[in-house]
Order: C-alpha cells, then sequence, then structure tokens
C-alpha cells in the first residue's frame, strides 16, 4: 500500500499534498468536508516517490470518478495553520502544496462521495467564483486563485497560525 508523505512528531503536523483548481462556467469545484465543515481543493496527500503531477490526477480521479488533465502547475504553498478539525484539532499544521490547473470539458454534476485517508466523508460542490467569498474555503488563498489564476507559477506563503 502507498505511503503518503506526511508525518507528525509530538504536536507537529506535516504533510506534501496536492490540489486541483478546476474552472467551468464561471465555477470551481471543491470538496466539501462533512467533518470539517469548510470547503478545499480536491487534491491530497503524495505518496513517497509519487511525482505531484501523477498525484493531482489520481487524487482528482479517486474523488470524481473522471481522469482529468493537467493544463499546467499553477504554484507552490506554504501553508501553515492551527488544526480546527476533528482529524488535526490543536496541531501546528504546515503542508507544503502544489497547485495544478485542470481542463474540465463541461460543467458536470457530481454524485460521488469520498472519504479520506483519515475516514472523513466529503463531497464534490460546484461554488460560483462571483459569490467564493461567502463560503468557508481553506486555505482561503484557494479562493484567490480560482478568482484570478496566476499568469506564472509563482510562490505564496499561507500563514493562518
Amino acid at each position: 500500500m502507498p505511503i503518503d508523505c506526511c508525518f507528525c512528531k509530538d504536536n507537529d503536523w506535516f504533510r506534501y499534498r496536492v490540489g486541483a483548481i478546476i474552472i467551468s462556467e464561471g465555477h470551481a469545484l471543491f470538496s466539501y468536508g462533512e467533518e470539517s465543515g469548510y470547503y478545499y481543493t480536491i487534491g491530497g496527500g503524495v505518496h513517497v516517490g509519487e511525482r505531484s503531477e501523477d498525484a493531482v490526477i489520481r487524487e482528482v480521479y479517486e474523488e470524481t470518478g473522471e481522469r482529468f488533465e493537467v493544463e499546467r502547475p499553477l504554484c507552490l504553498v506554504e501553508n501553515f495553520f492551527k488544526g480546527d478539525d476533528v482529524w488535526l484539532k490543536d496541531l501546528n499544521c504546515h503542508a507544503v502544496e502544489f497547485y495544478y490547473l485542470m481542463k474540465s470539458t463541461k460543467k458536470r454534476e457530481y454524485d460521488v462521495e469520498s472519504v479520506t485517508t483519515c475516514g472523513a466523508h466529503e463531497r464534490m460542490c460546484w461554488l460560483p467564483i462571483d459569490k467564493i467569498d461567502e463560503y468557508d474555503v481553506r486555505p482561503v488563498l484557494a479562493k484567490e486563485l480560482v478568482k484570478k489564476l496566476p499568469e506564472h507559477f509563482t510562490s505564496y506563503v499561507n500563514d493562518m497560525r
């Protein structure tokens, strides 16, 4: 069984993650965590020895049941936050995340429900980009990415500690 690039030591948690930015017809596709109560980019942990581009294709397929293609890499995000959901409660979290723009041929409805490696239930949701600020999306930077895609690969720091 593949191993995610993730570890926890005492009160510190680290993860190497990929995220997909999928936009169609003025909407962006996000996962909604039933237990956490917020939205996040479709994606997940990169396996040891796995290329990040292969990981994002795999993760999107696992969560939507469709094979999306990578259009281009968007950015690297260093994400620092205090865990506040049931799985990461009170942990000092640090995630290094590669985001990719994925091709979508059309806006489709997804009845797919997924279960994370922690056992959390999630569902796919198209959020209207012009109302994205009304939703609890994490990291908050993901809202800015869907509103204005970076023209060139760049890096960001999202520090919510």
